[in-house]
């Protein structure tokens, strides 16, 4: 394992990692370097930057876990799914995120677009990291592990139909908890309490509780419970099929992967946490009561 990343006033390489499917993120990766160069650091790309259409001139442009390994931290140009799709990456090597929200409520973003001159914050050493958990995803079918993920936010299991309602067993550390029936689960970190569990009737968990919740998803009259775990704890989900119907498991909102009958999900945290830059001093209530407040707006 590498060690945390620490500063000590001498960044020397920032990347920069951009929705690349979002319009005119050329541009914000060129305004975002300027102000990086202004600080006397030199700006990384992915490779995977050049599909935004950016000129590569003046970058230094490297395999995606090259372009981590090279740099200090790294900005992150999109709103929170782009971070998530950064985090799974970069906290196996203990790499920082700045986030910039150019996208809509960005719970996670530090800044807005127009804030990128307090970028300079962090060359200053004028910041605090946050670090959030984060877990481990796995589906074992029969013996052996067929799926495994990292996630930020949460892992959904949910029927692939809107017309049918799945059945779930919940077990926790191979102990039974509930069978659900309805549109599925929400197995979901502090960070994803804000998330898609928040709208599903889930409560909000501060960061630091390091809890691992459960919220039901549309469930039978009745069965509206949310269970709140131990981060020790290890959770699994059972799935029980029936007319036909697919059950898919999806992490932090990426392509859903597919069940069969006897696959087990198998969820608990994550070894690693994704480290966010503070720059702005806010505390998360703050951030909390702004976004939803921007959110209603």
């Amino acid at each position: 394992m590498m060690n945390k990343k620490t500063f000590h006033n001498n960044i020397k390489k920032v990347m920069i990692w951009p929705n690349t499917g979002k319009s005119g993120m050329a541009h914000a990766i060129r305004q975002t370097a300027e102000v990086i160069r202004s600080l006397g650091a030199e700006v990384v790309l992915a490779e995977q930057a050049l599909e935004t259409g950016i000129d590569p001139a003046g970058f230094q442009v490297y395999p995606q876990q090259k372009a981590m390994i090279e740099s200090d931290f790294i900005v992150v140009l999109g709103g929170d799914g782009t971070i998530l799709a950064m985090a799974q990456y970069a906290a196996p090597y203990h790499i920082p995120l700045l986030g910039v929200n150019l996208g809509h409520v960005g719970f996670m973003s530090e800044l807005e677009f127009p804030e990128l001159s307090l970028i300079k914050r962090v060359f200053a050493g004028e910041y605090g990291i946050d670090e959030r958990m984060m877990l481990d995803v796995e589906v074992v079918r029969g013996e052996e592990i067929i799926f495994c993920a990292m996630s930020l936010n949460e892992a959904i299991i949910k029927t692939g139909s809107i017309f049918h309602i799945t059945k779930l067993d919940i077990l926790c550390d191979n102990e039974p908890i509930c069978t659900l029936h309805g549109d599925g689960a929400i197995i979901a970190t502090p960070t994803g309490s804000t998330a898609y569990s928040l709208s599903a009737g889930g409560p909000v968990i501060e960061p630091s509780a390091e809890n691992i919740s459960m919220v039901p998803i549309c469930p039978r009259a009745g069965q509206a419970k949310t269970f709140i775990f131990s981060p020790r704890r290890e959770i699994t989900v059972v799935p029980q099929f029936f007319n036909g119907v697919p059950i898919f498991v999806s992490c932090d909102g990426r392509k859903g992967f597919q069940l069969e009958d006897g696959d087990k999900i198998r969820i608990r945290r994550a070894p690693f946490h994704t480290r966010l830059l503070r720059v702005k001093g806010n505390s998360f209530y703050s951030i909390l009561n702004e976004k939803l407040t921007v959110g209603r707006s």
